[in-house]
Parts: structure tokens; C-alpha cells; sequence
């Protein structure tokens, strides 16, 4: 019997133990970089708090091998090699390093959101794995604001210690001041600088505004109202713009053209302008801009008016049109401006045979534009170009 009970018992522990050894397995969890962050970052405060520099040195370096550069991570390598005086530009990728400072003000920005930990969970790999508002994130700012008070720091040591002590204007104003001359970090800052300059920003604008004759054209056409729309390019400090304006109104006075073999006389008017308009940017501050203004265009109007139920041919008088002149923008806080153009237009309307209309025009245009590129917007905000 008590053989039975010994037996019933051993049997019970076995299976028991199978059963405890089946639950650990399945609820074994395997190591990913979510969890290597996580245990990284309470041991560096640990090891740091005791002042145990080589041992934040060793968890850094495993974190590294597991995971790769983070954003978290580069913040703490970079600290931790300012402070062993062992900085060096050398480890860091060309590709990724001003991103690294982009994620890190990305961080900055998003702690201060009231849904900070929900934002957190939808970019937890952007963000490295370290939540918004950590105490990781409170240790490097006060590991910042102590390197910083030193006095032996080189210019970018100096610059990264503002930025991970959260005085990121002051960050930004060294590599627009050129103040890390000779470093990979200004370098690449100021190829990405010319780069988002050059990036094309589209035009699309409609135009109202008047044509000021001069000379016989103004006795017999007059002043006439503009109207019409320009769409194009701006890359650098150039600008490319088709543009069409229509002109309305009857002619001032009737004049003489030669129709179908004999003189008429009419006092019809519809004109028009088809042409490239260049504008460049003399100047411009944070949102107004001065541009010389040049361009070239097929001028004319319709001297007869024509119509295809009646078979009735139109008098068309046309001219190759010369101008230039000044421009004025001031431009809206999102993708838009208002713009005022005069031009002086040098016109020959050959009126053969009939009344001379020798004489150049000026035109004033009042403009508003739809201007810009997103991409390019975004960039020169996170480069702090404005």
C-alpha cells in the first residue's frame, strides 16, 4: 500500500513539474529591443547616479550591439564621450546624423502634447523605445547642463551640450554662425541648407490690374483693365511663370485698320498677353520680397470681331512684346502671398495701312498666389533657415 501511495505521489510531482516547466516556456519571453531599451536605460541612471562611468560605458556598447543607434542611444554616446573627452564625428553616419537631432527636437515638441503617451505608443521605434518625459531623458539634460559649465570644450562639444540641455536655439545659431567650421556636423548642416534651397516651389495666382499706354496707342485705345492668371516654378532666387491676361473694353476712339482688302473703321477691342515672365528675388526678409522683373510675350488684340455662325474672319494686330520691371510680395503665413507688379512693355502694333498706334505701355498688376513646396517648407523650419 504504501508502495501504491509513493508511486501516486511521485506521480502527482512529475506531472506537476511538467506542467510548471510548460508554463515557464510558453511564457518565456524573448529579448527584443523594446525590452534591451528599457533595461538599458534604468541601468545607465543606476550606473550613473553611482558615478559608475565604466559601467554606463558597458551597457551603452551591449545596447549598441542589440539594437543599433537610436536616437536615445546616440544622445547617450555622444554625452558619455564628451565627458571621457573622447568625442569624435567618425562613428556617426553621414545619412542619419542630423536626423538624430531632428527625432531628438521631435521629442522635445511632443512632450509638451497633453496625448504625449499616446503619441508615444504610435512612434515607440521612432522614439527609440524611451517614453516622452522618461527619467532617461531628465538625466541627459542634467548631464548636459553639467558638461556645458566646462571650459575646455571644443565648439561642437559645446553645441551638443546645449542641445541635449534643451537650449536648442543656441544649438541651431552656432551652425548658422558657422561657428563648427571644419566639422562633419556643419558640413553636412550647410549641404542640406543649399540643397532645400534649390528645391522648386510652385506658382499658381490669378492677376487684375490696368494697362497705361503711351504715345498714339493711348489717344486711340486708352487705358484698359487686365485680368487673367500665371502658373510656374521658382528654384533658387528665379523664377519661370507662364503668364495670360486678357484686356476688355471698346478703343478710346474709332481708328482705320485694313480688313479684306479695304480700310474699316472700327472701335472693337479685346486684347491680350501670352508670355514667359522671369522674376528674381533682389531681396527678401522674413515676408515681403523685392524682384526684378523681365519678360517676353505675344501682345495684341482683336480689331475685328469674328464670327464662325456668320463666317464672319476677324482683324487680329500683334506684337512681340519686351518689358521688365519691379515686384513686390508679401507673403501670408501659409503658402500664399499677395504681389504688386509694374513693367514697362515695349510693343509694336504694325497696323499697316491704317491708323498708327506706335506707343509702349506700363502695366500695374495686383496679384494672388498660391507659392510653395510643403517638402520644402518643412525642411527649412527643422533646419531653422527662417
Amino acid at each position: 500500500m504504501k508502495q501504491v501511495l509513493l508511486l501516486i505521489v511521485l506521480f502527482i510531482s512529475v506531472e506537476g513539474f511538467a506542467q510548471k516547466s510548460l508554463d515557464n516556456e510558453l511564457l518565456l519571453q524573448t529579448p527584443n529591443c523594446e525590452n534591451v531599451a528599457f533595461n538599458s536605460s534604468r541601468l545607465i541612471e543606476k550606473y550613473f547616479n553611482h558615478k559608475d562611468y565604466d559601467s554606463v560605458l558597458v551597457v551603452t556598447n551591449r545596447w549598441n550591439e542589440f539594437c543599433g543607434i537610436t536616437e536615445p542611444l546616440f544622445r547617450v554616446k555622444v554625452l558619455q564621450q564628451i565627458q571621457r573627452r573622447q568625442f569624435s564625428e567618425e562613428w556617426i553616419n553621414n545619412e542619419y546624423f542630423l536626423n538624430y537631432i531632428f527625432l531628438y527636437a521631435d521629442r522635445l515638441e511632443y512632450s509638451k502634447a497633453a496625448n504625449a503617451k499616446l503619441v508615444y505608443e504610435q512612434y515607440k521605434i521612432s522614439f527609440g523605445y524611451i517614453p516622452l518625459n522618461s527619467s532617461l531623458d531628465d538625466l541627459t539634460v542634467i548631464w548636459a547642463n553639467a558638461l556645458v559649465e566646462s571650459n575646455d570644450l571644443q565648439p561642437i562639444e559645446r553645441a551638443f551640450c546645449l542641445l541635449y540641455s534643451n537650449k536648442t536655439q543656441d544649438f541651431w545659431q552656432m551652425l548658422k554662425d558657422h561657428k563648427l567650421v571644419g566639422t562633419k556636423l556643419q558640413n553636412i548642416y550647410d549641404e542640406k541648407v543649399q540643397k532645400t534651397k534649390k528645391m522648386p516651389e510652385g506658382n499658381l495666382g490669378v492677376m487684375i490690374g490696368i494697362m497705361l499706354p503711351f504715345g498714339n496707342l493711348a489717344d486711340v485705345v486708352g487705358v484698359k483693365p487686365a485680368f487673367g492668371f500665371q502658373f510656374g516654378l521658382k528654384s533658387n532666387k528665379l523664377q519661370y511663370d507662364l503668364t495670360v491676361l486678357l484686356r476688355t473694353g471698346k478703343a478710346k476712339q474709332d481708328y482705320l485698320v485694313m480688313y479684306q482688302g479695304a480700310l474699316k473703321s472700327t472701335d472693337y477691342y479685346l486684347g491680350g498677353y501670352v508670355g514667359l515672365d522671369v522674376a528674381y528675388e533682389l531681396w527678401r526678409g522674413k515676408r515681403q520680397e523685392f524682384d526684378f522683373l523681365t519678360g517676353i510675350a505675344y501682345d495684341g488684340f482683336d480689331a475685328v470681331e469674328s464670327n464662325t455662325e456668320k463666317d464672319i474672319k476677324g482683324k487680329t494686330i500683334n506684337s512681340l512684346n519686351l518689358n521688365l520691371g519691379l515686384g513686390y510680395r508679401f507673403y501670408g503665413k501659409r503658402f500664399n502671398y499677395w504681389g504688386i507688379q509694374t513693367k514697362y512693355n515695349v510693343v509694336n502694333y504694325n497696323n499697316k495701312q491704317g491708323t498708327d498706334l506706335s506707343g509702349d505701355y506700363l502695366s500695374l498688376i495686383l496679384t494672388y498666389n498660391f507659392f510653395g513646396n510643403f517638402q520644402k517648407r518643412t525642411m527649412m523650419e527643422r533646419l531653422k533657415m527662417k
